[in-house]
């Protein structure tokens, strides 16, 4: 008679059991992030829209001359090698170099307004939250008012403006 007991797991079986358990998790984490990324991308691309929507609607007024001045803070281009500036706004480089590069074949920086606070609120988007860091550049194309772009300071995976986002 054998007095050997086979009761329990062994420790190869317990191994065996926390590498599947390991890679499930992995997998399980890779996935997440994934769908935390698409998540962040969808909430800025729909501010985006918010702020295109109204921006669209300043514009038009502004060219049916229902209003003086468009809504924003405009932008100022340096003669000097600074670029883009804006008060106490930091623009990233990446952003200066696209909003410059946009500057010599399309886009007039005369029509580029950062949306304050205030200007978010006083267009009914309170929900977006906008700092020194973290704003939004509307750029008015008064000739094409379907054609007016958004930019986002912080981007999204080295995309800045509205229509790049849109193609990700």
């Amino acid at each position: 008679m054998n007095l050997k007991s086979k009761n329990g797991i062994t420790i190869i079986a317990l191994i065996i059991t926390i590498i599947l358990m390991l890679i499930l998790a992995g997998v399980g984490m890779h996935y997440s992030e994934n769908a935390i990324d698409k998540a962040k991308l969808e909430d800025i691309k729909t501010d985006m829209i918010s702020i295109k929507t109204k921006a669209k609607i300043v514009a038009e007024q502004y060219n049916f001359k229902d209003i003086e001045n468009l809504v924003g803070t405009q932008l100022d281009q340096n003669a000097e090698s600074e670029g883009i500036q804006l008060g106490a706004y930091t623009i990233p480089n990446e952003l200066k170099t696209i909003l410059e590069s946009e500057n010599e074949s399309k886009i007039d920086v005369s029509k580029l307004y950062v949306w304050t606070k205030d200007d978010l609120n006083s267009q009914g988007l309170n929900k977006i939250d906008v700092n020194e860091k973290q704003f939004y550049i509307v750029y008015y194309n008064l000739k094409d008012t379907n054609a007016c772009e958004i930019y986002y300071s912080q981007g999204f995976q080295g995309e800045y403006s509205l229509s790049a986002l849109q193609d990700t």
